[in-house]
């Protein structure tokens, strides 16, 4: 069985012989040990075969035995790149100069990332970080333990439950947990929640307070809904009112749109750009000549030369452009009163706030002129309506007996 790394590591040959004798040759050489592959015949009076270096220096005696000759005709092996080599010691130095780099640049660290910080500053930890080595242009073997590290980090950051180290390629990631901190008790001060629009009640949640309203009732602006003075008339407190009242308040939307649309829609034409990158700087490498589109849309793709997390600033970007083209279209009229309502319902539900919702929908006019439909529309919205008002001062107790009017 032929060992093909004996065979590159010992340097092999592949030889052309002449003569009449070519198998008894082969013969011979086989009988006395030699390892001969690919023999073949290319005529009448010659093969070829590949022998190792050291078996053919030992063919001269069978050559004079049976009358042959051979020529080298190609040289495969360590030995023979070793000798290329020598005689390229430039390129050879360069190339080791490289990979030594190479490695070298591999062995250091370029960038610190911070990950998983809410509360504690990044600052603070690449301060901490750098305090143990931690940091651009550092030596990654110079560095201790993966678990020393972190738990010396985790001593010199108190609000954090768990500090992580990991070297990945280039790049050292920190990755920091924190203590789970106890939200502080929100204190809210005296205060009434009043309405603020006018607006029929349609529902009440309340938390904390007097509710002074009730479901169905008419309220105006900056009357109170629930109040938060609480107690009787001899003995009053105050709190902070808390809840939600929901009230069903009415909007008047109009809205034009224009019956002539302009859509814009891909034409299929496109044009792919291949560009050098080095730095901040683009070359352009394929087409000579860009096709240049009126309207277009854009897309790139960038690419770096490096190994794993090793990134150089050399490599290349595919830019691709899609010609768009503008279209006019003609809207009908229940096209455009459907889309008039559409607007309308989003311009009324972003008046009215979060957690609103459309009750009811009535369309009050519409109106065709100047290649635009105008549309008014009614709209009764279910919101919150409360919000807040302090209370400054406590009304007097009224005394038993005080101020009773004359029989």
């Amino acid at each position: 069985m032929r060992n093909r790394l004996k065979e590159w590591a010992q340097g092999h040959v592949t030889i052309s012989v002449r003569g009449k004798r070519f198998e008894r040759l082969i013969n011979m050489a086989v009988r006395e040990g030699f390892q001969v592959w690919n023999v073949r015949r290319r005529s009448p009076e010659e093969g070829q075969c590949d022998i190792l270096i050291s078996d053919y220096l030992r063919l001269r005696s069978l050559l004079r035995e049976t009358g042959c000759r051979s020529k080298v005709v190609r040289r495969e092996g360590l030995p023979f790149w070793l000798v290329r080599m020598k005689m390229r010691a430039g390129f050879t130095t360069g190339i080791f100069l490289f990979f030594a780099g190479l490695y070298m640049l591999s062995s250091l660290i370029w960038s610190v990332e911070v990950v998983g910080t809410k509360h504690i500053s990044t600052q603070e930890v690449r301060q901490a970080a750098t305090k143990i080595g931690i940091k651009p242009w550092a030596w990654k073997v110079k560095l201790k333990e993966p678990q020393v590290l972190q738990d010396q980090l985790l001593e010199m950051l108190p609000e954090a439950s768990y500090v992580g180290v990991e070297l990945r390629g280039t790049k050292a990631i920190i990755q920091v947990v924190e203590k789970e901190q106890p939200d502080p008790a929100k204190v809210y001060n005296p205060r009434h929640l009043i309405a603020r629009k006018k607006a029929v009640i349609h529902r009440i949640q309340a938390e904390a307070g007097k509710t002074v309203v009730q479901v169905n009732q008419f309220v105006n602006k900056g009357q109170v809904l629930i109040s938060g003075i609480i107690g009787n008339d001899q003995r009053q407190g105050v709190v902070a009112a808390r809840g939600k009242v929901e009230g069903e308040v009415w909007y008047v939307a109009n809205v034009s749109v224009p019956l002539s649309q302009t859509r814009h829609h891909y034409t299929g034409e496109q044009q792919s750009s291949y560009y050098l990158l080095a730095g901040a700087y683009a070359v352009r490498l394929w087409p000579f000549e860009q096709v240049s589109f009126q309207r277009f849309e854009q897309s790139e793709q960038r690419h770096y030369l490096g190994y794993g997390d090793f990134q150089l600033p050399i490599g290349w970007k595919a830019q691709t452009q899609y010609e768009v083209e503008s279209e006019q279209q003609k809207l009908s009229r229940e096209e455009a009163i459907s889309l008039a309502k559409r607007f309308a319902r989003m311009d009324v539900l972003k008046k009215a706030g979060e957690d609103a919702r459309i009750k009811g929908e009535k369309v009050l006019h519409v109106k065709e002129e100047n290649g635009k439909v105008y549309l008014s529309v009614h709209y009764s919205v279910i919101e919150d309506i409360t919000e807040e008002q302090p209370i400054v001062s406590l009304p007097p107790a009224q005394q038993p007996g005080a101020d009773k009017p004359n029989q």
